[in-house]
């Protein structure tokens, strides 16, 4: 359905927009959310770094490589999930890391699909 190199581009891209938001508006962000302004500083510039690296991964495409932002990615959403739920938010917060987790979770599946028909490719 998708090209992997294109879903991992995919991932980098939104991942590196959510960095930059939950970076740069921090502060604004606090309140109506419910995350504290530390928590989504870390939690942006780290998404940012993490952008940098799929988006490194997408041009060469090597298995092990794909596999660790799969790993990742689904540690990501598990630990999204426990924050939207005993993380203190506020009701528009939980939907917040609710949806960007369930957004991770469908790249991650496109992932999956998309590294079973690169290992499926014969080398050479």
């Amino acid at each position: 359905m998708f090209e992997l190199r294109n879903v991992l581009r995919m991932d980098a891209l939104a991942s590196g927009a959510l960095g930059l938001v939950l970076a740069a508006l921090c502060a604004v962000l606090a309140e109506p959310l419910g995350i504290p302004v530390p928590v989504s500083l870390i939690a942006g510039v780290g998404l940012v770094g993490w952008a940098a690296f799929v988006g490194w991964v997408s041009s060469g495409l090597k298995p092990g490589m794909v596999r660790e932002v799969i790993s990742i990615n689904v540690l990501y959403v598990l630990g999204s999930a426990a924050y939207a739920f005993l993380g203190g938010l506020t009701g528009l917060g939980t939907a917040f890391v609710l949806v960007q987790a369930v957004a991770v979770l469908g790249l991650t599946a496109f992932q999956l699909t998309g590294l079973s028909s690169v290992r499926a490719v014969p080398a050479g």
